[in-house]
């Protein structure tokens, strides 16, 4: 029951996310049969204003699928998957980036400040 209403919540904040446009901080991606044991989390934080790109590699069943991000602190996605691989370049000659990575219990943090600066995160 717990998990039921946990996709649904889910479901529903994703669909106001999708309705906010682009301009929303968070992102959910989730295909029909969407198990909640395989949610992915990933979470920009620092500076607000700190640009980054990013190139996130989700792995589900087998198949991966690349998604390219190009935006700005704060963010935060969700996707479904067994693992995510994330390769993350601050592109703003100023502030800070933090990235978090969370699956069940695993969590995968780094942080840069600078330029350039390139983070790997990966998280199962």
């Amino acid at each position: 029951m717990t998990r039921s209403l946990t996709l649904l919540m889910i479901v529903l904040f994703g669909m106001n996310v999708f309705a906010a446009g682009d301009n929303a901080m968070s992102k959910v991606v989730m295909p029909e049969n969407g198990n909640s044991d395989n949610l992915i989390e990933i979470l920009f934080h620092g500076e607000p204003g700190t640009r980054f790109v990013a190139t996130l590699k989700i792995h589900l069943n087998g198949e991966t699928t690349t998604h390219e991000l190009e935006e700005s602190v704060p963010s935060e996605h969700r996707y479904y998957g067994e693992a995510l691989e994330a390769s993350v370049r601050q592109t703003s000659s100023e502030g800070g980036l933090t990235v978090e990575v969370r699956k069940g219990g695993n969590v995968s943090r780094s942080s840069s400040s600078g330029e350039h600066s390139q983070l790997s995160l990966q998280v199962r």
